[in-house]
Order: structure tokens, then sequence, then C-alpha cells
């Protein structure tokens, strides 16, 4: 049905006003409209100045396709390399709103030279002053080839998993609050040099199954790193991205020569 009538909308979000006033079958479509623009294809892989990056980002509802997960996996102006996951609280349109914003405020503050502790710092300012109400994760690494160093910094999330030729481990977990929490809050940074055939798994918590603890989740994953050592595509496919019933997203970054 077609009306002549204007309807304002006093949030100015056009993703919370169409989550709100869309038919089910047009939010779904402008959800995959939405998951083209501003997420890579689900499944990628690419070779970037050494280092080997494979990723999967699927939404809770198959149908929309986009939900508060996101990764990111880009070359940097000063020839360091981005790597980064991040999950903004919640499902569907309401958490791609969020997430359109900081993924792209997040590959906008690297590319000026923010460390990764000051990129959280100012996401954490972004959310606060946007998106009030709602509350994300994410950890952020760069990665300089020429060294080999790995940096990074978190936002209440779980830590990275680095399996090496001693075997599967947790990196440390630098303090820094979940964006959102806290309008002044600061991020910590942690660093790892990184050899030739070592690979380092980012992920959400939608990979854990449904009433698991953490620590259990985070064993089951480095079980499944072991199992798929040997290449990161191999690793994406023997995951269970509908374990918990919540959006998911893994990164796989391997150390190639």
């Amino acid at each position: 049905m077609t009306t002549n009538q204007t309807t304002t909308n006093p949030t100015n979000n056009p993703y919370e006003f169409s989550s709100h006033r869309l038919a089910p079958a047009d939010q779904r479509q402008l959800a995959r409209e939405l998951q083209q623009m501003i997420q890579p294809p689900r499944d990628t892989t690419n070779n970037v100045d050494g280092m080997r990056v494979a990723a999967r980002c699927l939404s809770a509802d198959p149908m929309l396709r986009v939900g508060g997960d996101w990764y990111l996996s880009m070359p940097l102006p000063d020839g360091d390399l981005l790597l980064a996951v991040g999950d903004a609280v919640g499902h569907g349109l309401s958490a791609a709103a969020a997430m359109v914003h900081l993924r792209y405020a997040m590959a906008a503050f690297a590319a000026e030279g923010h460390t990764p502790g000051a990129v959280l710092a100012r996401l954490n300012a972004l959310l606060s002053q946007r998106h009030a109400e709602s509350i994300a994760t994410a950890v952020v690494a760069r990665y300089r080839p020429s060294t080999g160093c790995l940096t990074w910094a978190r936002a209440g999330h779980h830590p990275m998993l680095l399996a090496d030729r001693y075997g599967v481990e947790p990196l440390p977990n630098p303090r820094g609050a979940l964006l959102g929490a806290f309008p002044c809050a600061t991020y910590e940074h942690a660093t790892r040099n990184l050899l030739p055939g070592d690979l380092v798994v980012m992920y959400t918590d939608g990979m854990f199954k449904r009433g698991q603890c953490i620590d259990q989740g985070m064993n089951d994953l480095a079980d499944q790193v072991r199992r798929a050592r040997e290449c990161p595509t191999s690793f994406l496919d023997q995951l269970d991205y509908h374990a918990s019933g919540d959006d998911a997203c893994v990164l796989v970054a391997e150390r190639v020569r």
C-alpha cells in the first residue's frame, strides 16, 4: 500500500526506524543490502604482507545475514595491518546500527595512526555519545610485517588464542572496559612477536555453546585450533556458528613469512 504521508524519525537513526516500522520481509531485504555495504562476505580469505587472514561472520538470524558482530582486516597507511573483531550487544537491525558506526569508526581511527588502545578509547566515546543505551566488546590489533610484532588492546572482550610450535594458549588480556560502559575509560596494550607459522584467533562469544562457561568455551575452541592447525580455512569450516543462538564471528591470522 502506498501513501503520501511523510513520517519523521525522532531518533535520527535510519536503522532503528527500519527495525520498528518495516514489515519483516522488508527488514530482511534491507538487511541483505546493508550486509553487502557494511560487512564483507561472510567467508573471506586474504594474504596481506606475509599474513594469511581468514574470517567468517554470521547473524543469529540466517535470513537477515547482518547483526551486531563484525571483523576488520585491512592494511594501514603506515604499513601495519589492522586486525579486529567486535560485538555490539543485541540482535538484528538494532545491533547492526551500532555495529555500522563502530566498524567504520574503528577503520577510520586506525587509519589515522592511533594505537589500538586509543582506537578503543575513541570508539568508547563515540558509543557513549551516539548510542548511549548500547554496549559492545572488541579486540583491536596492529601487526607490523617488518618486525612480526603484534600489539593489541581489548574492551571487555575474551582473550585471543595463539597457536605456535608449543601448542595453543590464550594471549594476555590487557585491561579495558566494555565500550559504552564508562565514558572516560582507558585501554592498556599488550605485545607479542609472531614467528612464521604462528596463528592468532579472534572470536566473539557467539562461538560458545548456550549456557557454557567462558573457560570451557575457550578450551573447546583451543581444541579445534589444535585439530585444524595446518589450515585457517579448515579451522573455520569445523566450527559451529549456531551453538549459542547468537551472532558469531571468528578471524584467524597466520604469519606465513
